[in-house]
Formats: C-alpha cells, structure tokens, sequence
C-alpha cells in the first residue's frame, strides 16, 4: 500500500508540478514538431498515432496535442516509469512498456536511470550523449507489426508514426509492414549531420517518402 501511494505521489508530482500541467504551452515537443503536425493533419479531427520511445505525456511529446484533439494510439517506451505516466494521463490510449526492433527479441538496453530521455539499445549512441557511469539490462523488444497485430488497431492505416529511440530508428522502420499500414506521416529522428547519407533517410526515399520538413535532428517525411 505504502509503494503504491508513493509511486501515485511520484506520478502527480512529475505531470503536475514538475511538467506544470496547468500552464497552457504553445508547442510540448522539443522543436515544435507538433505545431507541424497539427498543419498537416488540419482537416482531421480525429485520428491514430504510433508513438515509439515516447518517454513522456506532455515533455518533449509530439501526440499530446493530437490527443487532446481526440486522437488516440499507442505509446510504447522501454520505461516502467514512462509508462505509468501515460497510462495515468492518457488512458485512451493503448501503452506498452517494451523496446521495439526489427526482430521479436531481447536486446542489450543501455541507461543511465530508468525515466531518462537519452537511453538507448545502441551502445556507441548512449556512449556519445551521456556522460557518465552507464548501466546495461536485458529487455524484451518487439516488431511493430507484432503490437499492431495484437491490438485493436490491426490492419488500420497509421496517421502519424512518430519514433525517437535514439539511434534504433532503423530497425524500428524495419519492423513494420509499409504495404499493411502506410504511415500518412513519419516523425523521426536522424543524429548523422550529412541525413541524406543517413540509412534512415535512404529507407524513407526508397518506400517512396518525400521529406517536408526537419528542424535539428528532427525530421518528417
């Protein structure tokens, strides 16, 4: 009983005084992606999002808007404690706690604490972001296409696939099926400076993407 008010304390203080729920912001992404996603996506009033590495509710996210414009989707983050927080703030969504790769495996996770924005399955990335003592563990991944087949969104076309896995972008692409869900528009990161020469950036002009916009090493296509 005791951990569980602790963990609720922990949860309410995190969104609602740490993350100041209450103060109405402009944009809740890191470089206004959700303001261009919101322009994309004018003419629909409601839609599905996959968000991978989604880490928080309203920090750094770029579905909050959307879910407060009766959008909902799936969250998915390595996190226990991410997901807690979604699941508190946004129950209309389906939250998964688990890595997503190209194959249905256990993968290497390298952190630095739980609920930690820089954490990855790609140890020279974690090696080149945070500095300091790093923790590794074992944890279960899965294909996108695996969650969306097991879930009430099977076979529904993606609206926005949004994916910050801090340099796992690849494989994550890899693992879903483009001809099944033919994401309308793809949020995602890209940490090479030449994105052009980048295989993620190479992956998304061969399935016939344009990109539209980016900002730093955010990009959508």
């Amino acid at each position: 009983m005791f951990l569980k008010i602790y963990n609720l304390l922990k949860i309410y203080h995190n969104i609602y005084i740490k993350n100041n729920y209450f103060v109405k912001k402009f944009s809740y992404s890191m470089n206004g992606e959700d303001l261009r996603i919101l322009k994309f996506f004018a003419y629909k009033n409601k839609g599905f999002y996959v968000d991978v590495g989604s880490f928080h509710p309203l920090r750094m996210n770029n579905t909050y808007k959307l879910y407060k414009k009766n959008w909902t989707g799936i969250n998915i983050d390595p996190s226990k404690f991410s997901i807690e927080l979604f699941n508190f703030l946004r129950p209309k969504d389906l939250n998964y706690n688990c890595a997503i790769s190209n194959q249905n495996k256990m993968l290497d996770f390298y952190y630095k604490k739980d609920h930690y924005p820089l954490n990855s399955s790609v140890k020279s990335f974690v090696k080149k972001y945070i500095v300091g003592k790093l923790s590794k563990k074992r944890i279960q991944a899965f294909t996108l296409n695996r969650i969306l087949s097991e879930s009430k969104y099977k076979k529904r076309q993606i609206d926005l696939l949004d994916i910050d896995v801090e340099g796992a972008e690849l494989n994550v692409l890899k693992g879903l099926s483009f001809k099944l869900y033919k994401p309308k528009l793809i949020c995602v990161e890209i940490h090479q400076k030449n994105f052009k020469k980048s295989k993620v950036y190479i992956f998304l002009i061969k399935k016939k993407y344009k990109m539209i916009w980016f900002n730093s090493f955010s990009f959508l296509f």
